[in-house]
């Protein structure tokens, strides 16, 4: 079935949803990425204050963990999906 509307160009919803999960995931795994690097440059200026480090190292390990999720759960999508449709 295809999606109807101004602009649809015959795009089914299947596309649709996966076009929007790409779109998120590539987004949050950049965001992961600009804030793993300001948490380095944190850590790194740690002997200034050790309170920046600690926040530096805090910052990084969960910029670390928020990819691991993004990328899981496309992975999961990305089963889920072939499995209902086909590919």
């Amino acid at each position: 079935m295809n999606v109807s509307g101004l602009y649809a160009g015959g795009i089914t919803w299947g596309q649709v949803i996966n076009n929007l999960v790409g779109t998120l995931g590539v987004t949050i795994i950049a965001v992961s990425v600009a804030a793993f690097l300001i948490g380095a440059l944190m850590y790194i200026s740690g002997f200034i204050s050790e309170e920046n480090k600690n926040k530096g190292k805090n910052l990084m390990i969960g910029a670390l963990f928020g990819m691991a999720v993004v990328i899981s759960a496309k992975a999961i999508f990305n089963a889920a999906y072939f499995f209902v449709y086909g590919y």
